[in-house]
């Protein structure tokens, strides 16, 4: 039976199976293409929100360090308040 199908193979019919290979093969090609613009579109978006993002954690970051600076000058101070303290109370105990 297997020969028998073989022998139906025509040239017609050959050139019909080339035929309808080569335009799918066409399709598929079509559709990478395709599918490579809109990689291609989501690319630059990407780089684009990972842009903004940046910026925004720029912004962040300035603003923690600023308050971080603001905490230390705070932190500097009450250590200065502390020590005058401490040298007043011991003033007083030895010399009062």
């Amino acid at each position: 039976m297997a020969v028998m199908a073989r022998e139906l193979w025509t040239d017609e019919r050959l050139d019909d199976l080339k035929d309808h290979m080569d335009g799918g093969f066409r399709e598929v090609k079509g559709e990478i293409r395709e599918v490579k613009v809109e990689l291609k579109a989501t690319r630059i978006e990407l780089k684009n929100d990972i842009a903004e993002l940046r910026g925004e954690m720029r912004a962040s970051v300035a603003k923690l360090e600023g308050r971080i600076d603001k905490i230390a000058d705070r932190m500097d101070r009450l250590n200065y308040t502390l020590i005058a303290g401490l040298v007043g109370l011991v003033a007083t105990h030895y010399l009062g």
